[in-house]
């Protein structure tokens, strides 16, 4: 059901080196009124702030945070190991409260979000269930539960559209599903060649983004999912994607690589193709190829380099240069060859340059 790009495409991410803080970044959040990022870690279970220049600080050390979050007022919502969740405030950081979701503690809580009504709603995939919880007095209760429903994982508020949406971590295939408001009745919205899916969100056009560890990368869907989904980013282990509608973007986590990354949209849900100020990458030629690609680019500064080449499912197949360089005119030369000299097979491949932690990438095709 995937659907191919065969063009050229320019892609541009802010990208931030390898943390100091984050172990398995899960989910990011984002704290408008103070200007700062939140990233839950699966491994510690540290609460992680981001600041507005990219600077890393422990926000509350094992706060139990290890998967989805939630942000609503003054107080983060988190998920926690054995079905906890959590509660701590963003001016004080004291931990308010804390309550066990009943049911066996290795049937693990997932994602979480919340109405403007003054409820939580909190997945549990491997129960097959949406738990509802009123933040007032932290009472909650099964808001839907078997009916169809299918390990859902990622969800998704939409209050126009009075449901939530889900995105089932089971193996192929895997169900989006909504689940009505009113009376919690399930029903099956698209079935997707995926598995393990975590992580969907929607931009303010109505394009909808997923996201999971098994998957090759981020994949967009059109409004009513009546499209297949589209590969539009590239990339191992990116996890729960989070929507920026401040400047059109999408905040996603990169759990076996510890750090985060910033991918800007365009108003049809694609890469913007402004080039940063650091350099220019120009086009590869001949592309397709089946010899070898020509890659030229400028630096209008010294600054670090690195030139590799990613295979379609994002894994790393060879870097060109991992180096200072001056500021000057430059060109380098791929002829095909994986890190071990063997020449790759036919297909898509992806050129990825970073230069003082800002990406472009371009698709290639190699045909043999």
């Amino acid at each position: 059901m995937k659907k191919y790009i065969t063009l050229s495409l320019f892609m541009l991410i802010a990208m931030v080196p390898m943390a100091q803080y984050l172990s398995g970044p899960q989910k990011i959040v984002i704290d408008t009124p103070r200007n700062r990022l939140l990233v839950s870690n699966g491994n510690n279970g540290n609460l992680v702030v981001i600041d507005s220049v990219g600077v890393q600080t422990l926000f509350v050390e094992n706060a139990d945070f290890i998967d989805g979050l939630e942000i609503v007022g003054d107080t983060i919502y988190g998920i926690g190991f054995h079905r906890k969740v959590h509660a701590y405030n963003l001016e004080t950081r004291e931990h308010l409260w804390s309550i066990t979701i009943t049911g066996n503690t290795s049937k693990h809580l997932s994602s979480i979000t919340s109405d403007s009504a003054g409820h939580l709603f909190i997945s549990s995939p491997p129960l097959n269930e949406i738990y509802k919880l009123r933040i007032s007095d932290q009472s909650y209760w099964v808001f839907a539960g078997n009916q169809g429903l299918r390990t859902p994982n990622g969800i998704l508020l939409e209050k126009e559209k009075n449901r939530i949406v889900t995105i089932g971590d089971s193996p192929s295939p895997s169900l989006i599903q909504a689940i009505s408001l009113s009376d919690s009745t399930v029903s099956t919205l698209d079935s997707l060649d995926f598995s393990s899916t975590d992580g969907i969100t929607r931009d303010k056009y109505g394009y909808h983004y997923l996201g999971g560890y098994s998957l090759s990368g981020v994949y967009q869907m059109n409004a009513d999912f009546s499209d297949e989904p589209e590969l539009i980013f590239p990339g191992a282990h990116i996890i729960y994607p989070t929507y920026d509608s401040s400047d059109h973007s999408l905040l996603v986590t990169y759990y076996g690589l510890n750090t985060w990354a910033r991918i800007p949209l365009t108003t049809t849900g694609v890469y913007s193709q402004k080039s940063p100020d650091e350099f220019i990458l120009y086009p590869v030629y001949p592309n397709p190829s089946n010899t070898e690609l020509n890659i030229r680019y400028d630096l209008n500064k010294r600054s670090h380099v690195r030139l590799e080449l990613c295979n379609y499912e994002g894994n790393l197949i060879v870097t060109l240069v991992n180096k200072d360089k001056d500021a000057g005119n430059y060109s380098e030369i791929w002829c095909g060859q994986d890190s071990t000299g063997k020449y790759v097979s036919s297909g898509t491949y992806y050129l990825r340059m970073s230069v003082n932690g800002i990406i472009q990438t371009q698709k290639v095709i190699m045909i043999r």
